[in-house]
């Protein structure tokens, strides 16, 4: 028996999707880490005094120690979970883009491609394209242009203050474009995973309703 053909359409959907589920995992993980923060937060947590004799070490306030090292633990995790989501992320949207324009100008590629380094994708430079006017009757036209203008704005705010190593400690900062920019960029991840999971349904309109056919071609 022969093995059943897979189609252009069928793998590209599948790199959509795949990038999509990655990006909710880590999504997952963000939360999940900043949870598990949240639960050490010094001005939440009292420890308790109690203390133990350690020799050469006068004594130890073990509670007090524990909830130090977690924090710790935890902030790390907070910091790369947070830092993976918002690659993941801004991938998925930018690779649902691609995938979406290249279907509606005629194109039939088989995979999202990208590039891939250091253990993160690395983000196209050309922005997110205006889809619009190539998408015409769908529904959802709108709120895709919505979300590729929030995604610009937070991808430009992320580039402002992309020289702090914490930028969201900037939100109470007296610069009123600093703290701005701290508050858009903090949501880049969010507004990309959405842009992202609009435009894969974009992409199953777009396949299901035959709108791949160029000037002549029966879609085959």
């Amino acid at each position: 028996m022969s093995k059943p053909t897979t189609t252009w359409f069928d793998t590209l959907t599948a790199s959509v999707q795949a990038l999509g589920a990655a990006s909710r995992e880590y999504c997952m993980a963000e939360r999940a880490a900043r949870s598990a923060l949240w639960n050490t937060d010094p001005t939440r947590v009292f420890p308790v005094a109690g203390a133990v004799s350690v020799p050469r070490r006068n004594v130890v306030r073990p509670h007090h120690d524990a909830l130090r090292q977690l924090r710790a633990l935890h902030t790390e995790m907070h910091e790369r979970t947070k830092t993976l989501y918002e690659n993941a992320a801004e991938t998925y949207a930018h690779g649902a883009a691609t995938a979406l324009h290249s279907v509606l100008v005629g194109e039939r590629p088989e995979y999202v491609e990208l590039r891939h380094r250091s253990g993160s994708y690395v983000r196209p430079t050309a922005p997110l394209p205006d889809l619009r006017p190539l998408l015409g009757e769908w529904a959802g036209s709108c709120r895709l242009a919505t979300l590729r203008e929030q995604v610009e704005e937070r991808e430009h705010a992320r580039a402002v203050v992309a020289d702090f190593e914490f930028f969201e400690d900037l939100a109470g900062c007296v610069n009123p474009e600093w703290s701005h920019a701290s508050d858009q960029a903090a949501g880049l991840a969010d507004s990309a995973q959405a842009y992202g999971e609009t435009a894969e349904s974009a992409l199953y309109f777009v396949l299901l309703t035959g709108r791949t056919h160029r000037d002549g071609e029966d879609g085959r």
